[in-house]
């Protein structure tokens, strides 16, 4: 099989890292190098890591950039032609990687990804890969279902998470890594866009099994369900998703689709407003402006290189929300509407995205 590189994104990962770590040093397929990107950790990471794993090559950064910055210094570190992209808070299980191989060799993918599960729960999918819905934000396939029932057959995919997956090096440097201007958030989705875009496939290989530890996440940003939803992950949701839309969606796309955008925008609206984010989505479409000159830029770049169609990349289906969000009748009477509307939509204008 083909050699392969672990890079490990951490920040303040304390002892999820160490035990990402240890399940990677478990893997029945030996790993070329493990390195650890440290986005500036505070909590004493990577001495830690140091003295448990003195043979893992550790890269400091001076500020916490966000993942998109770490995983593209990974990318550029490694020195094999495949590489593990994996959080500091999922652990692979052993045979895991051995199956993430076995699927790029048979599709054919530039990218990979695997069956994320919730740990400690253990049954619970998180996803096995994604879809990008025509709203701008991912469609998570099987997305929090039991395992019971579920297909475990190998798929192509539309999009992935960035919690872990197996992707070519070169084809991801070559299509630009990851958005560095995307903080947190949303940049698995941009990430996985492009490079459908650019004709690459991804899948996913269930067979390959991983554990999302479901702790407390990052402070200000992780959203479990139970707590009240981060506003700084609100803002970067709002920012990130039109983003993503104003740099990938051809003008043609925008106008068939701007009925549906704009009603679910003053839903979005009526949302933010209801939870006191009224000066968030403002700055969302602040960030916009402000950065309209390299908004534009990208958008010309991706759009000149693009050679997969806005309707081989979108799909419809419910409305992607995080599990939790929705809490009072009126809410869930009030979405399952927004979604009927919006899916007659898409059923119905669909056929003229080109």
């Amino acid at each position: 099989m083909k050699p392969v590189s672990a890079v490990v994104v951490n920040h303040d990962g304390g002892e999820r890292v160490l035990k990402t770590i240890e399940a990677l040093e478990r893997q029945k397929v030996r790993l070329t190098e493990i390195i650890v990107v440290d986005n500036h950790s505070a909590d004493g990471s990577q001495q830690r890591i140091r003295e448990r794993f003195p043979h893992v090559r550790i890269i400091e950064l001076r500020e916490n950039q966000g993942p998109a910055v770490a995983r593209n210094v990974g990318l550029r570190a490694a020195r094999t032609d495949l590489v593990l992209l994996n959080d500091a808070d999922v652990y692979v299980s052993e045979d895991a990687i051995h199956h993430l191989l076995e699927a790029h060799g048979r599709y054919r993918a530039t990218l990979v990804c695997p069956r994320v599960l919730l740990f400690p729960e253990r049954e619970i999918i998180q996803c096995d890969g994604a879809e990008v819905h025509f709203i701008g934000t991912l469609l998570l396939r099987h997305g929090f279902q039991t395992l019971e029932g579920i297909s475990s057959e190998g798929a192509m995919v539309g999009a992935c998470i960035g919690a872990c997956f197996l992707i070519d090096r070169d084809c991801a440097l070559a299509a630009g890594g990851f958005d560095e201007a995307f903080l947190f958030h949303f940049e698995d989705l941009e990430f996985s866009m492009r490079l459908r875009s650019l004709g690459h496939h991804l899948a996913c290989e269930p067979a390959a099994v991983v554990y999302h530890d479901r702790g407390r996440g990052t402070p200000g940003l992780a959203f479990r369900g139970s707590e009240e939803y981060p506003r700084r992950r609100a803002y970067l949701t709002m920012s990130g998703r039109l983003r993503t839309m104003l740099i990938h969606y051809k003008l043609s796309t925008l106008l068939v689709l701007a009925p549906a955008l704009a009603l679910y925008e003053l839903a979005s609206l009526a949302a933010a407003l209801w939870h006191g984010w009224g000066l968030e989505w403002i700055r969302a479409w602040g960030w916009q402006i402000s950065r309209r000159s390299d908004l534009w830029r990208r958008r010309a770049e991706i759009q000149r290189q693009r050679s997969r169609t806005d309707r081989e990349l979108l799909v419809g289906g419910p409305l992607p929300l995080a599990p939790g969000f929705i809490r009072s009748r009126a809410a869930r009477a009030i979405t399952t509407a927004l979604t009927f509307v919006l899916g007659a939509y898409w059923r119905l204008a669909h056929r003229w995205i080109g």
